[in-house]
């Protein structure tokens, strides 16, 4: 009994040990030896640390006070690396009445959605028609034709796969492209989108992603150059955009970040601005689907001079990636 006993204490501060390295994930330190380790534990099935935690319940009656105290909490830890989120009441206490105070129609509808994954014409045709957007934000958006799909009452432009669709008119004022480090294609596109509320600064965004180095793992293949490379271009790419975002006012930046939102560049870069998920989501909510598990890599995040309404992913079409639809109403 007493054996028994020592083996479920070690154990118990393995889960302990797993619980506390996972929630201090946003706080990483960059360092080059942790890039690999971190994108497994990042875009890798998560479920494996609920499984870890949960045969503890089973020894129960032989824990001692202390771990029965703790153990509740190592739960409530393996939830919350499972990405299970909560509404955040505190980020929108003023929203109602805010409401109350305005038209329906000083909202701006923002949706946004990576095509390349399976996503077809038709589907976006549906989407535009049963969203109704006010602002539509395409990644991956290759042979598309937005003047033709849509060829009334929006103002359209498509650039190096990244697509923008609007009521309102707008100007691109600036691009970033991937040639600086080799690549092909624009990583972002910035613009002024002109609202009958004001001007609202907009970037259109999909940033690197480290597939390459996650099929390594899979085939048990440590490239840890080619990590160092992929991080470096994550770094200046998420940098880029932060420094754009930090001269602008009622900002919105939405696309494919191909970043979890515990990931330490993004909360190092975007932790001024809000995520919408994060503020007024309830449940699982994965935007990206693999054959056997997901996570949350697209984003719409707002600036706090900015007021979320609503927020929904919309699981009805094909394809690996799910479209993510906010309200947002501006300061003015």
């Amino acid at each position: 009994m007493f054996k028994c006993e020592k083996w479920l204490t070690l154990y118990f501060y393995l889960c302990v040990l797993a619980c506390i390295l996972v929630t201090l994930l946003p706080w990483w330190p960059t360092v080059d030896l942790l890039i690999i380790p971190k994108y497994a534990l990042l875009f890798g099935p998560r479920w494996w640390l609920l499984l870890l935690v949960l045969p503890i319940a089973i020894a129960w009656c032989i824990l001692s006070g202390k771990q029965k105290v703790f153990y509740p909490v190592l739960l409530l830890l393996s939830f919350n690396y499972l990405d299970f989120q909560l509404p955040k009441p505190w980020h929108y206490v003023g929203v109602d009445s805010f409401i109350t105070k305005n038209n329906v129609s000083d909202e701006v509808k923002v949706v946004s959605f990576n095509i390349g994954g399976g996503g077809s014409q038709e589907e976006l045709k549906l989407l535009v028609k049963y969203t109704k957007p006010d602002i539509l934000l395409l990644q991956e958006a290759l042979r598309i034709d937005l003047d033709k799909l849509f060829p009334q009452g929006y103002y359209s432009e498509c650039l190096s796969g990244l697509c923008i669709l609007s009521k309102y008119p707008f100007t691109r004022t600036h691009s970033a492209s991937r040639k600086v480090f080799g690549g092909w294609g624009n990583f972002a596109n910035f613009y002024q989108v002109h609202t009958n509320n004001g001007e609202l600064s907009l970037a259109n965004i999909h940033l690197e992603t480290p597939r390459s180095v996650l099929m390594g793992l899979i085939y048990r293949q440590f490239d840890q150059q080619l990590a160092q490379q992929i991080e470096g271009n994550r770094q200046f790419e998420v940098d880029l955009v932060s420094l754009w975002a930090s001269k602008q006012k009622n900002i919105v930046v939405a696309g494919d970040f191909n970043m979890p939102g515990d990931e330490n560049l993004f909360r190092q870069s975007f932790g001024d601005l809000h995520d919408s998920v994060d503020v007024k989501g309830f449940g699982f909510n994965d935007t990206k689907h693999t054959a056997w598990f997901g996570v949350r890599i697209d984003h719409i995040l707002y600036s706090p001079d900015m007021q979320l309404v609503d927020v929904d992913i919309i699981k009805l079409l094909k394809g690996d990636h799910r479209p993510l639809m906010t309200r947002l109403r501006m300061s003015r």
